[in-house]
């Protein structure tokens, strides 16, 4: 079987309608060609930046290995810190002192409520 193709007349808005049809969903060879150039770019400086970011991360980590190895010696207090050291201390003290008293002196108290209620409780028990 045979196909002829014949040629028909086709109005120029429908033809053009057509082609733009097309070439919306199809990419031109020049602009494909561009993409791929545009995407290697792309690549490449990334890949420009990796080797950069590479380069930091070893410079940072010979840094931090001298760092390392250096002897440390914390610096001497200076005299304001340690006189703020000092009246800590010293409030510290104070304070665990007078808590002390008041717990010895709370010890007293109970024991002298606890006479007191044994006296009247013999009382008590005498009169009735």
């Amino acid at each position: 079987m045979v196909l002829l193709w014949k040629r028909a007349p086709v109005p120029a808005r429908l033809r053009r309608a057509v082609r733009a049809w097309l070439d919306a969903r199809y990419v031109t060879r020049v602009d494909h060609r561009h993409d791929i150039k545009d995407a290697l770019r792309e690549v490449q400086a990334v890949g420009r930046e990796l080797a950069t970011l590479r380069r930091e991360v070893e410079r940072l980590r010979t840094q931090v290995t001298a760092l390392a190895a250096e002897p440390k010696q914390p610096a001497p207090p200076d005299s304001a810190r340690r006189a703020k050291w000092d009246e800590a201390h010293r409030l510290a003290t104070e304070t665990a002192t007078a808590m002390d008293r008041l717990l010895q002196n709370e010890v007293l108290l109970w024991q002298a409520v606890d006479r007191i209620d044994a006296t009247l409780g013999k009382r008590v028990e005498g009169v009735a």
